[in-house]
């Protein structure tokens, strides 16, 4: 059962928030209560929340990126991204772009993303901006390495790379 909150009709009605709490965090990432079903994260550079009413809306999380070979200090990842259905039009974008001020204030060169577990096609990264520079056919068989995961078919995966300075 969702839990039920009141929600603003806008996204002018949100307060951006940098989250400290992991705990709190992951709670929200892995209740009914989100639309994107990726569970709790280990740890991050920066999380910021879009709350109504002390109420968590939605989050964005930042942290190292996924590949090993990329320089860390240039650019930095959307780990993870989740929101309640019920939520304004335009949270995510709204919250990614105020994501990427902070990386942009920060030094980062630019901000990636990665989409296509779940059907997730990262539409969000389109709205806000980035641009898909890679996509390619995955197996989901390797989405269970880690324990108390389970396989998801086969997905295109997407990567998404917003460019915030040259």
């Amino acid at each position: 059962m969702k839990n039920p909150i009141s929600v603003p009709d806008s996204v002018s009605d949100l307060k951006l928030t940098r989250e400290r709490s992991r705990n709190e965090i992951n709670d929200f990432l892995e209740s009914d209560m989100v639309d994107h079903k990726l569970g709790g994260i280990p740890g991050w550079k920066a999380a910021f929340g879009a709350r109504y009413k002390s109420n968590l809306i939605a989050v964005c999380v930042l942290g190292r990126p996924v590949a090993r070979m990329v320089d860390e200090d240039k650019e930095i990842s959307i780990t993870r991204y989740g929101s309640r259905p019920e939520r304004p039009s335009n949270t995510g974008s709204w919250l990614i772009a105020r994501a990427r001020k902070w990386a942009f204030l920060e030094g980062y060169q630019r901000i990636s993303a990665h989409a296509g577990v779940a059907g997730n096609k990262g539409t969000i990264y389109s709205a806000a901006g980035f641009k898909l520079v890679r996509e390619e056919k995955a197996q989901g068989d390797g989405w269970e390495s880690r324990e108390g995961r389970s396989s998801v078919d086969d997905f295109v995966r997407r990567k998404w790379i917003y460019q915030l300075r040259d």
